[in-house]
């Protein structure tokens, strides 16, 4: 019986893995339940909405698992572990966790040092430790990252299992040749664009994978000085594997040098989307009747789309498979045309 209500627990604190303080609360409560959250918590313990710069705790356990030599390297070189202070683990903790966020891991290891060469030393060991210790990694979000962690003893294991990444295009191409060259079944890519130089590396992750199925792509730079001919090399490859995304996540700025014939190739063939969701193009000028006609979501379960005419917008509706849950639209007639909505839009409401 007991059993039976470990796994019910289980199944609850499942439902309850994205609300921390409900987690956090479930603690406290008895051994039993302790026992059964600590597992979630830990699965991705970089996510929460919390201070990481004053977590000793959590900077501690992470740092009790460090060997002894390297304990002793790292404090000689000025790194303060405060291993005195620990008392043996209750949990093997590090065996739960499948995700890595480098930006939450620069913050806690700052914990143990303000000085930048002291906090490349213990994120070093800290990443030589997860590839050890996790027994797999299925979420990486390497914004900020400084380290090669594919040249890692244990790395090529982990990495293969690899799901999700969290990326952006500041970062040099051959991390993302190297990181090619092991992990080839992410299902989920975001990319932040924050360079205007085109980034080959990003291009050639995406050229491998097998099972892309989700796609986001948020254009986060000055547009003064923005080159936009660095879209095509990378979304050439998305093109290839548009036939397998369920999910495309597309938020442009607003420009006009934008080289659309890049859209007019790719949205036709998305043939499995289920959610397509593009803001901040000025308007969809690029879809002509011809265009408009090809494209047929079966699939289509949500639709989200910035700027675009209640006509083409009813066409898109109208050539979905039934399947439509929600539909959120910015319709540019209502945007820029005074004056009540063309008769198409009486249709649309119909």
């Amino acid at each position: 019986m007991s059993k039976l209500n470990k796994d019910i627990l289980f199944l609850i604190f499942e439902e309850l893995q994205d609300d921390s303080k409900s987690l956090f609360s479930s603690l406290m409560v008895n051994r039993i339940w302790c026992e059964t959250v600590i597992p979630i918590l830990w699965r991705n313990p970089w996510c929460y909405n919390i201070n990481y710069s004053n977590k000793n705790y959590l900077f501690m356990i992470i740092a009790s698992y460090l060997s002894d030599d390297i304990k002793e390297f790292l404090t000689r070189q000025g790194i303060q572990l405060q291993s005195n202070s620990f008392q043996p683990l209750l949990f093997d903790y590090l065996s739960f966790c499948r995700s890595i966020n480098v930006n939450t891991l620069n913050t806690i290891t700052s914990i143990g040092s303000s000085l930048a060469y002291n906090q490349f030393l213990l994120q070093q060991e800290f990443y030589c430790l997860f590839m050890k210790k996790f027994p797999e990694l299925k979420c990486l979000d390497m914004n900020l990252i400084k380290h090669q962690i594919f040249y890692l003893p244990e790395a090529k294991t982990r990495l293969e299992s690899l799901c999700e990444l969290k990326c952006d295009t500041s970062i040099d191409s051959s991390y993302f040749y190297g990181l090619a060259s092991l992990c080839q079944n992410i299902q989920r890519l975001i990319i932040i664009n924050e360079i205007s130089k085109s980034n080959s590396g990003i291009a050639k992750l995406i050229e491998v994978q097998k099972n892309l199925k989700y796609f986001e792509w948020t254009d986060n730079f000055d547009d003064d000085y923005f080159n936009y001919s660095s879209y095509n090399e990378i979304f050439l490859e998305l093109e290839k594997k548009a036939g397998f995304l369920h999910h495309l996540e597309l938020s442009f700025l607003c420009f006009d040098d934008f080289d659309f014939t890049i859209m007019q190739r790719l949205l036709p063939k998305l043939y499995k989307i289920k959610t397509l969701n593009i803001n901040k193009i000025n308007e969809f000028d690029f879809i002509n009747g011809s265009l408009l006609k090809m494209l047929v979501y079966n699939d289509l379960e949500i639709l989200n789309i910035d700027s675009i005419t209640i006509y083409k917008a009813s066409i898109i509706i109208e050539n979905s498979g039934g399947h439509l849950k929600k539909i959120s639209l910015k319709p540019y007639d209502s945007i820029y045309c005074e004056g009540d909505f063309s008769e198409v839009s009486l249709t649309f409401i119909h």
